[in-house]
């Protein structure tokens, strides 16, 4: 699951630069059939390999990581995805704030309960 977010997340940065795969591979010291392996998931990257890639995109570390920039979640999303893309969305806040984004998921997932057990009488 990660390898196929790291991937992606390396797709999304190369081709907002309008670059291809051979130019990112060039930039990054790295063979170009390997990038597509990674931007696949189909390869175990490690970190050496990853901290090239991310120089030869030429953008700050922390933009690497975050996640939740890449595409909307859409109907092929699976579960572990979307908590995933949650989880990453909530890292870079407070503890405050992540218990109140808790309090306000357990309300509506508690309505949401509520409502279905209507439906069901």
């Amino acid at each position: 699951m990660l390898l196929q977010l790291i991937g992606e997340r390396i797709k999304q940065l190369r081709k907002e630069q309008g670059l291809t795969q051979e130019e990112l591979a060039e930039k990054a010291g790295v063979n170009a059939s390997y990038i597509g392996t990674v931007e696949r998931g189909e390869r175990n990257i490690s970190i050496e390999t990853l901290e090239k890639i991310i120089q030869g995109l030429g953008i700050p570390l922390e933009l690497m990581f975050q996640f939740h920039e890449t595409d909307d979640i859409d109907a092929r999303t699976n579960k572990a995805e979307v908590i995933t893309a949650i989880s990453s969305l909530m890292h870079s806040r407070s503890l405050e704030e992540n218990k109140l984004v808790f309090r306000v998921i357990k309300d509506i997932l508690n309505t949401m309960d509520a409502k279905n057990e209507l439906k069901n009488l």
